[in-house]
């Protein structure tokens, strides 16, 4: 093991960040419309943030981008890529960019791949259908990992 120092994106030089948090869902409108680099440079400039965390896919289970994964389920609020445009700004600031991706707990994946569901034990009370996602099932190797990479390989995300 080297003892030269590691090059990280996360240390004391990173202290303060914005998370936005959108959690796409079904009735969304207007999704990546106003995200546009001109506007959120001087804005992330401004208020001094070291890194920004934007969302990509909360507990709903829908993305705020167009996700070419063929399970995805992208918000029909879609309209222009979000990422895109908070890429490109905090490029321009050399800051970080992560996203939020609600893996595990997603309500549109429960809907389409029922079978992908944490089982409940026998016997336990009737409940609604699950939401949350068995890591046994195929939700990992045809859903999450698909979309990370995708994230990674278009958007160059730093981090989830």
């Amino acid at each position: 093991m080297s003892d030269a120092p590691r090059k990280t994106w996360h240390g004391p030089q990173f202290y303060f960040g914005l998370h936005y948090d959108l959690h796409a869902n079904e009735k969304d409108t207007d999704l990546g419309e106003r995200a546009d680099p001109k506007h959120l440079a001087p804005a992330l400039r401004l208020m001094g943030a070291d890194f920004v965390q934007t969302d990509c896919k909360g507990h709903p289970g829908y993305t705020s981008w167009y996700s070419k994964v063929p399970d995805a389920s992208i918000s029909p609020g879609v309209k222009k890529d979000a990422l895109k445009g908070w890429r490109a700004a905090t490029k321009r600031l050399g800051q970080p960019l992560h996203c939020h991706y609600s893996g595990i707990w997603d309500k549109a994946a429960a809907a389409k791949h029922p079978e992908w569901a944490v089982v409940r034990k026998p016997g336990a009370p009737a409940a609604p259908p699950c939401e949350k996602m068995c890591p046994r099932s195929p939700y990992l190797e045809k859903l999450l990992i698909p979309q990370l990479l995708e994230l990674i390989d278009n958007w160059q995300v730093d981090g989830f």
